[in-house]
C-alpha cells in the first residue's frame, strides 16, 4: 500500500511493502520522476561490530508506523521502524524518518532520528535521503546533472557518461562499478565544494541538498545502471558515530522540485548557506589583483635545482614584466623540495639560508610586491624522521585503525587529521613563522579544498566525533587568519580548489585546468560570486601544436568570463612559442583593463541574457549605477554574431577587446530586449551605462 504526501505542486509516495519511496512527482509539469521500479530502501545505515572493524550495511526493517499528520504550515509523513537488518543480523536500532511538506511549496524537508539499542554495535554512517529509479521527462538523454566536484561539473546524460571510460578512470572522483551498478560519491568539504546537486531538463528540476549547519563530513552519492537500463539515483551520507544507548537526530536535507535550470538550485543553496556563514572581508590591497606569478621552479623532481632564493627578486621582476603581476607565489622552497619531506617546512639548505630567503622577500616588498608561500596542510611524508613519533599520531585512522596513505611522485604520505589539535598548531605555527620571519604576505594551504576528506576513528585525537574533518579545517583557517592579520593586516590565505565553508576565510581559491572532464567553474562562481577564483591558465605541457593552443585559448576565455585571477608561470612560456606568448600578453592586458570594473561587479553567469549566437559565450555582471557588463568569448572571431539582453531604455555603450582596437559596438532595441553586436575578436567586453 502506498502512502502519499502531497500538495498542489509536489507528490511523494512511500510503499509500505517495499519500505521505500516509489513516487516523486512534479505536479506542475506533470512528470513522475521515478520511472523505474528499482528496489530502494528508505535509508542505509553502516554499522561496526565491536572488535571487528568491518563495515556492514543495514536497511530499515519492522515498520511500526507510517502516517501523514498535520504539521505547522503543511503536513508531514512519519515513518517509524523497530529495527534494521542486513539479511544476516537484525539489530534493535530504531529509526524515525520524517518528511515535511509545506503548503504551497514544492520543497520537502527530510529528517531522520536513529536510536541505537544494539549492544556491541556502532552506527557510523547514515545515507538519507536515498532516491533511485529516476530520470526526467520522456528522454533521459537530455537530462543534465550539476555536481559540486571542486568548482563544479555539468554533465549531459550522466546515465551514459558516468559509465564511460573517462569517468571510470577519473582519479579520486571516479565512477566505481559493483556488478551492474555504477556509482560516484565525493565527500564534502574538499572534493565536494558544496552540499547540493541539481538534476534538470527543459521542464523539470530536482534539487537535493543537505541544509546541515553543523557542516558534518557529507558524501554526495550518484548511482546509475547505465543506458541499458536507464535510471539515476541520489543520496546524502552523514558520517556520525552513534554508540549503543545513544541517539542522533539529523539536520534537514531538502528535496525540491522546480521547472527551472541549475541557477534556481544555486540561489536556493546560497539563500540557506548565507544564513549561517558570512564571508570575512579581504584586505583592500587585494581588490586590484588580476594576475599571479607562480614559481614552482626551485627544488623539485627528486632534487633538481632550477632557481635559488637569491633569484627571487629577478623572478618577481620577470613576472611583473610578463604578466603585470605584483604577486609572486613560491613553492618547492622547503627542505628537499616539492612533494618531499612534508611537513618539514624549513628553507632547503641548497637553495640558500633563511636569511637569504627573508632578504629576497624584503626586496620584493620594497618594490611593491606580494609574496605567498606554499605549504601542504594535509599530508605527512612516511619517510620523514618524524613520521614514527608525530606523523603516525596525527594521521587519520580508519575504522580498523589503518592509515590513509597516498602517493605523490615517488613518495608516500599519510593523511593528517585536521581536527587534531597538534596538527592544527603545527600548520598554524609554520604559517605564522613564514609571515613573521620571512616576510610572507600570503600563505597557500595546498590540498585543503581539493583532496578527499575522510572520517577519523582515532579516539585519542580529541575530536568529538568521526565526521569533524570540516570543522577542523574551519577552526584552523579562522584562527590562522586572525594570527596572520595580527602581524600584518594585509595578510591573507589561499587554498587549492574550493569549499564553501573554507572560502569564507580565504582570499583565493586555486581552481584547476587539469584532467578533461565536465568542468563547470560557473557553478561555484554563480553560487558564491564574492569568492575569488584563481584559475590555472598555463598551456598544457602534455599537449602540442594546435591542440595545445586551442586548449590554452579555451582556458583563458573561461577565466576571463569568470573574472578570475590569472595563474601564470614563467617557465610555461619559455619554449619560444611566440604565438602563445603574444596571446597571453594580450589577454593579460585585457584582464588588467577589466579589473576596475570587476572589483565592484557581481557575477550573474548568463542571467539576463536572452539569446546568444552559436559559438559565442557570454557572462553578465551587474555594477552600481544600473550598469551592466558583458564579457564575451568569440572563439572563432565570427562576424555578424550577436547577444540579446534584457535592458531598458537606450544605454550608452562602452567596449574593449583583446586586440585593443578602437571600435564602436552597435546595440539595437528589439522590443524589451537589446541586441548587441558581438565584436569579431576572440575576447571582448561591452558595458551598458544609463
Amino acid at each position: 500500500m502506498a502512502i502519499f504526501l502531497e500538495n498542489e505542486l509536489f507528490r511523494l509516495a512511500f510503499d509500505e511493502a517495499r519500505l521505500g519511496i516509489v513516487s516523486l512527482c512534479n505536479k506542475v509539469s506533470g512528470d513522475e520522476h521515478i520511472k523505474k521500479g528499482v528496489t530502494t530502501p528508505l535509508c542505509l545505515l553502516a554499522c561496526l561490530h565491536e572488535g571487528e572493524g568491518v563495515r556492514r550495511q543495514f536497511v530499515p526493517h519492522g515498520l511500526r508506523r507510517a502516517q501523514v499528520r498535520p504539521a505547522a504550515g503543511g503536513q508531514a509523513l512519519d515513518l517509524a521502524f523497530e529495527d534494521v537488518s542486513d539479511g544476516e543480523h537484525t539489530l534493535p536500532i530504531a529509526i524515525l524518518a520524517t518528511i515535511e511538506l509545506q503548503a504551497g511549496q514544492a520543497e520537502a524537508e527530510w529528517r531522520i532520528e536513529v536510536h541505537n539499542r544494539a549492544a556491541g554495535w556502532q552506527v557510523v554512517e547514515v545515507l538519507y535521503p536515498y532516491l533511485r529509479g529516476l530520470y526526467l521527462g520522456h528522454d533521459w538523454q537530455d537530462d543534465i546533472l550539476i555536481y559540486p566536484h571542486h568548482a563544479g561539473e555539468k554533465t549531459v546524460a550522466p546515465i551514459r557518461e558516468y559509465t564511460s571510460e573517462r569517468y571510470l578512470n577519473f582519479g579520486r572522483a571516479q565512477t566505481h562499478r559493483d556488478g551492474d551498478l555504477f556509482w560516484r560519491e565525493i565527500n564534502y568539504c574538499g572534493l565536494a565544494s558544496m552540499m547540493w546537486l541539481y538534476y534538470y531538463d527543459r521542464e523539470n528540476g530536482l534539487y537535493l541538498a543537505s541544509h546541515d549547519d553543523d557542516f558534518l563530513l557529507t558524501g554526495l552519492r550518484v548511482e546509475t545502471a547505465g543506458p541499458a537500463d536507464p535510471w539515476i539515483g541520489f543520496g546524502l551520507r552523514k558520517y556520525h558515530r552513534i554508540e549503543p544507548g545513544q541517539s542522533w537526530a539529523s539536520k534537514p536535507a531538502v528535496v525540491a522540485l522546480s521547472q527551472h535550470d541549475w541557477h534556481w538550485g544555486a540561489r536556493r543553496y546560497r539563500a540557506w548557506f548565507r544564513q549561517h556563514v558570512a564571508p570575512a572581508a579581504n584586505p583592500s590591497p587585494l581588490d586590484d589583483e588580476f594576475s599571479l606569478n607562480q614559481c614552482y621552479q626551485f627544488k623539485r623532481d627528486g632534487g633538481t635545482i632550477y632557481n635559488r632564493f637569491a633569484q627571487i627578486p629577478a623572478l618577481f621582476e620577470a613576472g611583473r614584466r610578463e604578466f603585470q603581476a605584483r604577486h609572486i607565489f613560491i613553492a618547492s622552497w622547503n627542505r628537499s623540495g616539492f612533494d618531499w619531506d612534508y611537513p618539514e617546512y624549513h628553507p632547503d639548505m641548497e637553495l640558500g639560508s633563511p636569511v637569504d630567503l627573508a632578504s629576497a622577500c624584503r626586496e620584493v616588498h620594497s618594490h611593491g610586491g606580494l609574496v605567498t608561500f606554499y605549504i601542504n596542510a594535509r599530508i605527512f611524508d612516511t619517510e620523514s624522521d618524524y613520521f614514527p613519533t608525530l606523523g603516525r599520531r596525527w594521521a587519520i585512522k580508519g575504522q580498523d585503525g589503518s592509515l590513509r596513505v597516498e602517493q605523490y611522485g615517488p613518495r608516500k604520505f599519510s593523511v593528517c587529521c585536521p581536527a587534531h589539535g597538534e596538527w592544527q598548531k603545527w600548520v598554524g605555527d609554520v604559517a605564522t613563522w613564514m609571515v613573521e620571519a620571512y616576510g610572507a604576505t600570503g600563505i597557500y594551504l595546498d590540498q585543503l579544498g581539493s583532496a578527499e576528506p575522510f572520517p577519523c576513528y582515532d579516539p585519542a585525537h580529541g575530536h568529538n566525533d568521526i565526521g569533524e574533518f570540516n570543522r577542523g579545517y574551519v577552526s584552523l583557517l579562522r584562527s590562522l587568519r586572525a594570527q596572520l592579520q595580527a602581524l600584518n593586516p594585509n595578510s591573507f590565505l589561499m587554498i587549492e580548489n574550493c569549499g564553501d565553508i573554507y572560502s569564507a576565510w580565504v582570499w583565493g581559491n586555486l581552481t584547476w585546468n587539469g584532467e578533461p572532464y565536465d568542468e563547470f567553474f560557473n557553478l561555484y562562481k554563480y553560487t558564491f560570486p564574492e569568492y575569488v577564483q584563481v584559475n590555472m591558465v598555463n598551456p598544457r605541457p602534455e599537449l602540442a601544436g594546435e591542440e595545445k593552443l586551442e586548449r590554452f585559448h579555451r582556458h583563458m576565455e573561461r577565466a576571463m568570463l569568470l573574472g578570475s585571477v590569472l595563474w601564470l608561470g614563467l617557465d610555461k612560456f619559455a619554449d619560444g612559442d611566440e604565438t602563445t606568448h603574444d596571446y597571453m600578453a594580450r589577454a593579460v592586458a585585457m584582464r588588467a583593463e577589466l579589473q576596475p570594473l570587476l572589483r565592484e561587479a557581481t557575477y550573474l553567469d548568463d542571467d539576463g541574457v536572452c539569446g546568444v549566437s552559436d559559438g559565442i559565450e557570454v557572462s553578465h555582471w551587474t555594477l552600481p549605477g544600473d550598469r551592466h557588463l558583458y564579457i564575451i568569448a568569440n572563439h572563432a572571431c565570427k562576424r555578424g554574431a550577436s547577444i540579446d539582453v534584457a535592458a531598458e531604455g537606450t544605454p550608452r555603450v562602452e567596449t574593449g577587446n583583446i586586440d585593443h582596437t578602437a571600435e564602436e559596438v552597435e546595440a539595437i532595441r528589439q522590443g524589451s530586449r537589446l541586441r548587441i553586436a558581438v565584436p569579431a575578436h576572440s575576447l571582448s567586453w561591452v558595458l551598458l551605462c544609463p
